[in-house]
This record gives C-alpha cells, sequence and structure tokens, in this order.
C-alpha cells in the first residue's frame, strides 16, 4: 500500500512537472512562429524574455522608415546588469524587466544599419536589422 502511494506520488508530480515543461515550450514556439503581425501600418514583434533563455526570438529585420513596435513579456524579473533592455539608436531608454509587467518599445528606423539589442550596459541581447 505505501508503495503504491508513494508511486501515484511520484507520478503526478512528474506529469505536473512534465506539464508546465511543455507549457513553457509551446508558449515559446508560438511567441517565435507568430513573432511578426502587421496592423495600422505597424510592424509588432512578440518576444518572450526569462532569465534561463533570455530574449526569443531575438532577430529582427526591417525596412527603412517602417513603424516598428517590439512587445517583450517577460516570464521572469531580471536582475544584475542585465535587469533593463533598450536598442541604442531606436530606442534609447533602458526599460526594467519585471516579471508580467510587457515592455513596449515602439519606433522608426530613418537609417539602414544593424542595432543591437542591449541592456543599459550595452551587453548583446539580439540585433535588430534596418534594411
Amino acid at each position: 500500500m505505501k508503495t503504491s502511494i508513494v508511486i501515484a506520488i511520484a507520478l503526478f508530480t512528474s506529469t505536473a512537472s512534465t506539464a508546465s515543461f511543455a507549457a513553457d515550450q509551446k508558449s515559446t514556439a508560438n511567441a517565435t512562429k507568430n513573432v511578426a503581425s502587421q496592423t495600422s501600418g505597424v510592424k509588432t514583434f512578440t518576444v518572450l524574455y526569462s532569465n534561463a533563455k533570455n530574449m526569443a526570438p531575438n532577430t529582427f529585420t526591417v525596412n527603412t522608415g517602417e513603424r516598428v513596435r517590439i512587445e517583450v513579456n517577460p516570464l521572469d524579473t531580471a536582475t544584475g546588469c542585465m535587469n533593463t533592455i533598450m536598442v541604442p539608436g531606436l530606442w534609447d531608454k533602458p526599460e526594467p524587466i519585471i516579471k508580467g509587467k510587457k515592455i513596449v518599445m515602439e519606433f522608426t528606423p530613418k537609417r539602414p544599419g544593424s542595432y543591437k539589442i542591449t541592456c543599459a550596459m550595452g551587453v548583446n541581447r539580439g540585433v535588430i536589422v534596418v534594411k
């Protein structure tokens, strides 16, 4: 009897952990698959942030003169020097990364080039390529 209770608890715990992991993986896959949408003349990218994976996805291609909106959905609160996000030359204000608080950066690139997505100290998180 004791053995069957222990096995049942272990099975339940394992199933719950697997379901949670699968849900996280599905959320990340959906965010990556549906990363760009075009509404009202604004190209919108939806991004997930977690301490384990940083930004997913983290590379974007846009056109000069195109209105761009990046929405970062933090699953965790970032710590240390990596606790902010910005895009020098496109979005110069460091935004704090706080679990559950969506970060919205909207801008119109005026010049082609590669713009790094960084923390306030300049550590690279990704890139926006403007054609």
